[in-house]
């Protein structure tokens, strides 16, 4: 019997079967994260509907069978390799330098846009599959959604604290600022790295900052 499809995908490593509650042993984790490993190699050279669960075993070199104790289907093991990439966002935008106490507003937003263009660079070929099946699935449009969202909050918080402390414009909404300022720099890295269009990386930064920094009236640290 097919077990309920979760709402998160699971963390690559799986600290239990998804058919079970059960721990896994060391070797059934080691085997479920070679089998997830092969899967986001595959989807990075191939895509997704080229990718097959043989190939995946094949390049896990595990029997077909085993597959079906760690996953139901390819959309399901699609969907951990969905929540990796989000999680390797997040640590290389943790992994960023920190700036010194005092910084300014524009120079935190510029931080943050030079590690998520940094990130993009690096994951972009997981980002277009996903961005690709996410046009046809529904589940992983879900995932792709819960992506945004996580971006999308920090981004309405920060505007919120600076709408409250009289920073920017009142009449700002702070939601509808983040999702659009989110959807430039989101979509701008698609189209610059995935899409090949020309692009400098400091350069881009630097006008992703400009333009962000301008939209909502914050001075910018460029023109002291």
């Amino acid at each position: 019997m097919k077990k309920q499809a979760t709402s998160a995908a699971r963390s690559a490593s799986g600290a239990s079967s998804p058919l079970t509650s059960t721990p896994l042993t060391p070797r059934g984790a080691k085997t479920r994260a070679s089998l997830v490993k092969s899967a986001r190699a595959l989807f990075e050279k191939n895509g997704y509907l080229p990718t097959s669960v043989a190939e995946i075993t094949e390049r896990a070199s595990v029997a077909h069978g085993t597959f079906y104790t760690y996953f139901d289907s390819k959309e399901d093991i699609f969907a951990v390799v969905a929540d990796e990439l989000q999680s390797d966002f997040q640590a290389m935008l943790g992994a960023e330098p920190e700036l010194p106490p005092g910084s300014s507003i524009s120079e935190r937003v510029e931080r943050t846009n030079r590690a998520y263009l940094r990130a993009y660079e690096q994951l972009a070929r997981t980002v277009a599959v996903l961005e690709q099946v996410s046009t046809f699935n529904a589940r992983l449009a879900e995932i792709r959604r819960t992506s945004r969202r996580f971006w999308l909050q920090r981004n309405t918080e920060a505007i919120a604290r600076w709408k409250q402390h009289g920073i920017i414009d009142p009449e700002i909404i702070p939601e509808y600022a983040a999702s659009m300022l989110g959807s430039m720099i989101d979509r701008s890295a698609y189209v610059w790295i995935v899409l090949g269009e020309p692009y400098e990386f400091d350069d881009a930064v630097r006008q992703l900052t400009r333009v962000y920094c301008n939209a909502l009236r914050i001075d910018c640290h460029y023109d002291a």
